[in-house]
């Protein structure tokens, strides 16, 4: 770009970079104002015991969601992020007990583990979700997805609100996150992977410290 030396014109330009910048820090803070500080996180493997979940190809997703879970909690407490787990094995909580991990102490993530499916076996992506009309959600969700997206090679199918049971039953931020479609062969054979799920915890993670 072609800046001219005239006296006036560096003065009017000084001024914009100085607006740009001002406007800048503004957008910042406005984008970090809704992230809470937080000192646990609750992880919630999605289904489990009588509840399997999606099925496909011999993958159960109750199982995935519970590896994943554990993977994440070792991740975060790493990071020296105290984690917990709504089930440590293959037993079927109730989605109300789930949130109710959650909503026993203040400054506390719940974050859902999920595995999608559809009729389509050709669909497939990673897509996170959270309450409608919780900011603090969308940031959360919004994080998480932006990590997911920037490593994992599939179609990012966005953060979005919806009314889910165990997301309206938390009280605090909640996201539940689809890590992607098993009813896909190519998606099931890679979610089925212990070396993908280790790469969703890492991802989920640092979705979860850029919130903090």
């Amino acid at each position: 770009m072609f800046f001219s030396r005239h006296p006036l014109l560096i003065g009017l330009q000084r001024n914009v970079i100085t607006l740009a910048v001002g406007f800048s820090a503004v957008f910042l803070m406005a984008g970090n104002a809704n992230a809470q500080r937080f000192n646990k996180v609750v992880i919630d493997p999605g289904h489990g015991g009588q509840d399997p979940g999606s099925s496909h190809f011999g993958v159960a997703e109750k199982k995935l969601a519970l590896d994943l879970a554990e993977r994440l909690q070792k991740v975060l407490k790493k990071k020296g992020v105290p984690a917990i787990l709504t089930r440590t094995d293959d037993t079927y909580v109730e989605l109300t007990k789930r949130a109710e991990m959650a909503n026993t102490s203040k400054d506390t993530l719940f974050v859902s583990l999920h595995f999608n499916a559809h009729k389509d076996r050709s669909v497939t992506g990673i897509e996170t979700f959270y309450y409608p009309g919780s900011p603090e959600g969308r940031v959360l969700g919004t994080y998480i997805q932006s990590e997911l997206s920037r490593r994992i090679a599939t179609k990012n199918r966005g953060v979005k609100p919806n009314n889910l049971k165990v997301l309206a039953k938390t009280k605090g931020t909640a996201v539940l996150v689809e890590c992607g479609f098993i009813s896909n062969r190519w998606e099931c054979q890679r979610s089925a992977s212990a070396w993908f799920r280790q790469i969703l915890a890492e991802e989920i993670a640092q979705g979860i410290m850029r919130y903090r």
